[in-house]
């Protein structure tokens, strides 16, 4: 399973490279527009557009590395206290809580990629894209953390099976601020 984990942990972190890259590109992209409209009086067009496509697609392959990082928002000012077990049992609530959300949200995602692609559908913009491309990236995106999410519960409920507690946690509790701050000191160092 820990092959699995890395192969997951390396491809949110690849998407989220590219997903800066592609912020990056956008922000220059933009800022050539707004130069380009003060001085030459004309519109690169489609930043507006093109924006919007790229914060859903990076919103959706980020949540999967959010997961690997422990960044998504969790209240534990008591969590941190309970006993182990009673985090494992936190833990897995909170997965399946946020299986519970994500899951239909993916689904209906492949819902509008679905009608967009047996409709033909183009963007209502002068550029008219074809709405398959980024609906299909953002799916893509939400589909790897639906899976990711999976992978997350089966991991911690094998380890809680298998007795062993401090792996469970390790995969989905919450970190603690001492965890952290050693985190970022050892990042820091390399």
């Amino acid at each position: 399973m820990g092959r699995v984990f890395g192969l997951f942990e390396k491809v949110s972190r690849v998407s989220v490279w590219i997903g800066g890259a592609m912020v990056l590109f956008m922000a220059f992209y933009i800022c050539v527009d707004v130069l380009f409209r003060k001085i030459f009086n004309i519109s690169v067009r489609g930043g507006d557009e093109f924006s919007g496509y790229v914060l859903a697609i990076i919103g959706g392959w980020s949540f999967a590395y959010a997961l690997f990082k422990k960044n998504h928002v969790r209240i534990d000012v008591l969590y941190l206290k309970l006993p182990l077990k009673a985090r494992s049992f936190l833990d897995i609530l909170s997965l399946l809580a946020l299986i519970g959300f994500v899951l239909p949200l993916t689904y209906y995602s492949f819902g509008v990629l679905h009608k967009s692609i047996v409709r033909g559908s183009l963007a209502n913009t002068p550029l008219q894209t074809p709405l398959w491309i980024p609906q299909s990236l953002w799916f893509a995106g939400l589909l790897f953390f639906s899976m990711t999410l999976v992978l997350f519960l089966m991991g911690t409920v094998y380890n809680i099976l298998k007795g062993d507690l401090i792996s469970a946690y390790k995969i989905a509790g919450s970190s603690s601020l001492k965890e952290e701050v050693k985190e970022e000191v050892e990042a820091g160092i390399s």
